[in-house]
């Protein structure tokens, strides 16, 4: 049963087509009297029909582009979403009957997908919106979502771009669930994150295509070019005329150019080491903009002091944006993630529990990888460095006595190895 059908008198307002919805100045809140200095400015869009609205920050059509086309931004910007939003929520509220009403709704609606939807259009592009029907959450484009405010900065209404004025829409204060990604100054919309890499995206596309234009049947090599000279240096047309020229060439085919450009093969492992540590550098560099560290893929635990607190602080945007604007029309209620799980316990338990089943380890040994003492031991002394447990004459026993402590494996009685002959 829908949200809306337990309270009748709670009745959806729905979006006006091509005419600026009702508008109640400090309801529900005060806004103050400071003043907004871009609106008093004009710093707006005017449209014909009473479109006034204010500029995106940024252009939402490139990050778009940015995130569509490039796979290593896309995951990194995906990953964070996914964790925020994998582990669950709870309503909390001292009405069970509410409780169950709302997480019966959300539910039905699929709520977590909503989530790290909505999330990631933040991150994308800055802000992100949800339309409220009634009785479901429906996300909405923001490269063509518009906000007005008065000049306070209390929200007028929320503007959909589609044509023509008589065709845009707009969405009442309480009809939308806006999300801010990285709040700025006193801005009506959010930073991208996305933004601040954009020049390591070309940087990193530039080279990639340098590489693939510099490979030839026969050989690996690049080409090192100087254009100009040095009373007449080119300017950027120019150049970028001299690299859309080596880009369009075949593999094998002959290079011919004037004597104010000069070209050198270069050859050979030590020049492909330099672009391999210049290739290094930057996606190092993308993966610290975007909050996930590159040893999340093999050492996560250097990477969680970095990236837990992030997807802490993106679950706690969600909770701000419904508990303010959604669930004050829902009732005497707040919305809640659980506790994030980054280590995957859970999973590696039911690991641990096909391994037991199997044979592959022991209890002694799943003990061990807890860090638990094993069975019956109240507290378990380090085994000495130097011990050779292995049995073994002249081994490496630090080698071994660290795999003792791992594995769990009992010493041999002889410690020195040197057993006599029966």
């Amino acid at each position: 049963m829908a949200l809306q059908d337990y309270w009748p008198f709670n009745r959806r307002t729905f979006a006006s087509v091509g005419s600026n919805p009702s508008y109640k100045k400090d309801e529900p809140r005060s806004y103050g009297e400071g003043v907004i200095r871009r609106l008093k400015l004009n710093n707006r869009y005017g449209g014909v029909g009473g479109g006034d609205f204010e500029r995106h920050i940024g252009d939402p059509k490139t990050y778009m582009n940015v995130y569509l086309s490039d796979p290593l931004v896309r995951t990194l910007i995906d990953l964070p979403c996914l964790y925020a939003s994998k582990d669950g929520w709870d309503i909390v509220t001292d009405d069970e009957t509410l409780r169950e009403e709302i997480t019966q709704m959300f539910n039905e609606i699929n709520i977590d997908q909503i989530i790290y939807g909505w999330l990631r259009n933040a991150r994308i592009f800055g802000t992100s919106y949800l339309e409220w029907t009634g009785d479901n959450l429906v996300l909405r484009s923001s490269q063509n979502m518009y906000i007005q405010r008065d000049e306070n900065g209390q929200i007028k209404y929320y503007y959909q771009r589609i044509g023509q004025p008589s065709e845009d829409v707009r969405f009442e204060e309480d009809e939308m669930v806006h999300l801010l990604n990285n709040t700025f100054d006193d801005y009506a919309y959010g930073l991208s994150d996305i933004h601040p890499i954009l020049y390591l995206v070309d940087l990193k596309d530039y080279a990639e295509r340098d590489v693939g234009t510099a490979l030839n049947k026969y050989a690996v090599s690049r080409f090192d070019i100087s254009a100009g000279l040095p009373d007449m240096p080119y300017g950027p047309d120019k150049i970028n005329e001299i690299v859309d020229a080596f880009n369009s060439l075949e593999p094998g085919e002959d290079i011919i150019h004037g004597n104010d450009i000069v070209v050198k093969e270069l050859q050979g492992t030590q020049r492909a080491f330099e672009y391999g540590k210049y290739m290094d550098d930057i996606t190092k560099k993308i993966h610290m903009a975007l909050k996930v560290p590159i040893t999340m893929w093999e050492k996560p635990e250097q990477a969680r002091p970095i990236f837990e607190p992030y997807v802490r602080y993106l679950q706690a945007s969600v909770e701000a944006a419904l508990n303010s604007q959604l669930l004050p029309q829902l009732g005497d209620a707040k919305f809640k993630f659980r506790q994030i799980n980054v280590d995957d316990s859970f999973v590696k338990a039911k690991t641990d529990m096909v391994y037991l089943a199997e044979g592959v380890l022991s209890p002694e040994e799943v003990r061990m990888e807890r860090g638990m003492n094993p069975a019956g031991v109240s507290e378990m002394q380090d085994t000495a460095e130097n011990v050779n447990v292995s049995g073994g004459k002249d081994q490496d026993k630090k080698e071994e006595s660290k795999r003792t402590e791992n594995r769990g494996n009992k010493p041999a009685a002889n410690a020195t190895g040197d057993r006599k002959n029966e």
